[in-house]
């Protein structure tokens, strides 16, 4: 059964479009038709579908550049190929490209269908608008990106995969991870979150140690184990850290168990999302952290939008606080103060705007939030934003710290050649920050 959903299909020849228009709107799809790659991106732009069916041979645009422009925007889009001029070489080219089907004119109308049902089937239903299914229930949005972006989150919680989030402080990583577990079949079991920047190395090493019953994979056993800040996590750290993951890939391959010992030793049966606030790319290419472990955590990478790349979320994400907020009141906003939201920078994102609200509701003699309010409480929340300047400054000094020591494998004398400090000044950096320079000469292992 098609259940109505959305098929946006392109072909420059319009009487081939409107003939695969007819067959899958027969069979009860929602066919928007396209007749070029440039249309066609517009149409996906406007309203997502649940898949593309597209020509190969098409003007300016063919259906393999269309499909990589799709990928870049929705990576779990499944799009299928149709052409008259099917070769060996053209499908191989495209499935490895991660084309979902190839399929070749003149086509078999069952066949056709059957392979649209199949990329149907992979392609969830989700309503940005509607928020009741309770796996998403925190996640409140109107945006075709964070759309995508649930998509993808619902297959790592149902395939249980490993995964790592990158998006800016405040964006709502834990709140995605938190979702991502109720979505798949660990919900009622535990969830536990650590910060990496939290404890001091020896401890986060501890932590990390496979069979030990006091580690995080035995207080997340049968659930989730949400590493934040994955890159300051310790060499040493590291390295425990990817031996269970490493292990956790074996025990899924039937042919690596019997090669290896994994049978004899437990595998911690524990989901880990790891999240950084900005890329690791950096950390990978100078050292400081393990190319092998980044392999492992970003075979599911989501980039989490900043409320700003989101900004029509706003007025949804404020009326959802204010009733979580507040359920008794019923505060609502005035137009002018839900423009003077829409108007605003957030630096802060999501948790930013949560604040924000707080304290205008907080300020308002009436049900009715005023602009005036709104905007009081927005410029006092951007001078402390300026004003946590030190913060920054302190975290970018701790990380540069921690890479150096990384690439210098602890030697202070060098670190602080490099740095262009004497060591009396570098050790007063380093106990500054509570780094201890004997934990790096440890190379991984």
């Amino acid at each position: 059964m098609a259940d109505g959903a959305r098929v946006l299909v392109v072909d420059d020849d319009q009487d081939m479009l409107h003939l695969i228009g007819m067959r899958l709107g027969a069979a009860g799809y929602r066919v928007t038709e396209a007749e070029s790659a440039e249309a066609a991106l517009a149409c996906f732009r406007k309203s997502r579908p649940q898949m593309v069916l597209t020509d190969l041979r098409m003007g300016q645009m063919d259906g393999l550049a269309l499909f990589e422009h799709i990928q870049r925007e929705a990576p779990t889009m499944p799009v299928i190929i149709l052409t008259a001029h099917g070769t060996i070489p053209d499908a191989v080219s495209a499935t490895r490209r991660g084309v979902f089907g190839f399929l070749t004119k003149p086509f078999n109308g069952q066949e056709l269908l059957r392979r649209v049902a199949d990329a149907i089937k992979v392609s969830p239903v989700l309503d940005p608008l509607n928020s009741s299914a309770f796996w998403r229930q925190d996640l409140i949005t109107a945006s075709i990106r964070m759309e995508d972006l649930l998509r993808q989150a619902l297959k790592i919680g149902e395939e249980r995969r490993t995964a790592l989030f990158i998006g800016p402080r405040g964006s709502g990583k834990e709140t995605l991870a938190r979702a991502v577990q109720r979505a798949g079949p660990r919900i009622d079991k535990p969830f536990v979150a650590v910060s990496c920047t939290d404890f001091p190395a020896s401890e986060l090493e501890q932590l990390l140690v496979a069979g030990d019953p006091n580690s995080l994979f035995a207080n997340a056993s049968g659930g989730m184990l949400y590493l934040q800040d994955i890159g300051a996590l310790p060499p040493i750290a590291q390295s425990r850290l990817f031996q269970v993951l490493f292990a956790q890939m074996q025990a899924k391959d039937p042919l690596a168990r019997l090669q290896s010992n994994t049978q004899k030793n437990k595998v911690p049966d524990v989901q880990v999302i790891a999240s950084s606030p900005r890329p690791l790319d950096s950390a990978v290419a100078e050292g400081g952290f393990r190319s092998d472990l980044f392999y492992l955590l970003s075979g599911m990478t989501l980039m989490i939008p900043s409320l700003g790349e989101r900004s029509e979320d706003i007025p949804l994400l404020a009326n959802h606080f204010l009733s979580q907020l507040y359920p008794q009141k019923q505060f609502t906003l005035s137009p002018d103060a839900l423009l003077a939201l829409q108007e605003g920078s957030w630096p802060g994102n999501v948790r930013q705007l949560k604040n924000v609200l707080e304290q205008a509701a907080e300020l308002s003699l009436t049900s009715m939030i005023s602009d005036t309010a709104v905007r009081r409480v927005m410029r006092e929340s951007e001078e402390g934003d300026l004003a946590a300047f030190d913060d920054a400054r302190r975290e970018f000094e701790r990380d540069y710290l921690v890479r150096l020591l990384q690439t210098t494998a602890g030697n202070v004398s060098q670190a602080a050649r490099v740095a262009q400090r004497n060591r009396t000044e570098f050790y007063k950096l380093l106990a500054r920050h509570g780094l201890d320079p004997i934990s790096f000469k440890q190379k991984f292992r």
